[in-house]
């Protein structure tokens, strides 16, 4: 078990990618505290996580773009394991394509609150303890859309996500001389219930190297990757996970 005795907080896990990476983290061996918008998917994840560890799992509804929330998220996540060891920022929102015109000041509020600052708040509460303790694991979801000007969706998305991939970068040379790892995983074309409502094109498709979408388990196994030992030279890098549709 590549986390056994770890613990880890996974915000978004209450489904999709984040879901993914709590039960890849709960099978080797991590305690993992979870959170969402939404209770009714708290308690359906936490059902699920349960079966490996009972008691391995814990959850709270919380919102990602509230500093007092992450405050909250971070006291029940000690109380619950300790200091956690990782901090996955996963929570995300993503609008269809639009034009810039047609984009109020509170929809970029909404999804640079949750997407940027949902991965700021927590590690603004998380890297004080992790200094103290000299050692911690941040992993940050970014996306492919944030390295090429966007896929299918809007560009408050685009741009929420280039914003955490410099984010990776900042507080990966800030962090680094108290121990702690700052990377970033680069989804592309997953399929999610939160990028249904994409309506990926079939020219999407038809340009990713590999032939298909990938799964929200091929972005779990790069988590697990980034949060275990075997990544502990690794700081400031973004993994690819996108079929090959961007290489660098």
């Amino acid at each position: 078990m590549k986390l056994k005795g770890k613990s880890a907080i996974v915000t978004g896990g209450g489904r999709g990618i984040g879901l993914a990476i709590a039960h890849a983290f709960i099978r080797e061996g991590a305690k993992i505290t979870i959170c969402d918008l939404h209770e009714e998917r708290i308690q359906e994840a936490l059902d699920e996580l349960n079966q490996y560890d009972d008691g391995g799992a814990h959850g709270l509804c919380a919102d990602v773009s509230s500093l007092d929330d992450m405050k909250m998220l971070m006291d029940e996540a000690e109380q619950f394991a300790g200091i956690p060891d990782v901090m996955v920022c996963s929570a995300g929102i993503v609008r269809p394509g639009a034009a810039i015109e047609d984009i109020t000041p509170e929809t970029w509020d909404n999804v640079l609150g949750v997407n940027l600052m949902g991965c700021v708040h927590p590690t603004s509460l998380y890297a004080p303890l992790a200094k103290n303790r000299k050692s911690g694991r941040i992993i940050y979801i970014a996306s492919v859309a944030g390295q090429v000007g966007g896929v299918s969706a809007e560009v408050t998305y685009t741009v929420s996500k280039a914003g955490v991939l410099a984010l990776t970068k900042a507080m990966a040379r800030q962090l680094a001389p108290f121990g702690i790892n700052v990377n970033a995983i680069a989804p592309g074309a997953i399929q999610t219930n939160m990028t249904d409502i994409l309506n990926y094109p079939p020219s999407v498709r038809a340009s990713i190297p590999l032939g298909d979408y990938g799964t929200v388990d091929d972005i779990a196994s790069a988590a697990v990757y980034l949060a275990s030992d075997d990544a502990k030279y690794m700081t400031g890098a973004t993994l690819d996970v996108n079929g090959g549709l961007h290489m660098r």
